[in-house]
């Protein structure tokens, strides 16, 4: 029989990972992005999104991942620092 799987320990593993392939930074979150909703459509609405015109016509359903993908359950994000021109 298999032991229990352990979240923090496997969330842990994952930010550990994303580091070691050079990312940044590395964070896990649960699906419920309401909070968030407001500040993403603010900055949707200045156009700060450039020419990534995908930010816009799908914007909502970043902040909502359970409908982009039914049955998430986490998301996983990873950030890198471009570096300057």
């Amino acid at each position: 029989m298999s032991e229990p799987l352990d979240l923090n320990q496997l969330a842990q593993k994952i930010k550990q990972w994303g580091l070691e392939l050079g990312f940044q930074q590395v964070g896990i979150t649960d699906t419920d992005l309401s909070e968030s909703e407001p500040k993403l459509q603010a900055w949707l609405d200045k156009q700060y999104h450039g020419e990534m015109d995908w930010m816009a016509r799908h914007g909502m359903l970043r902040a909502r991942p359970h409908e982009l993908l039914p049955g998430t359950l986490r998301v996983i994000s990873v950030a890198d620092e471009l570096p300057s021109c």
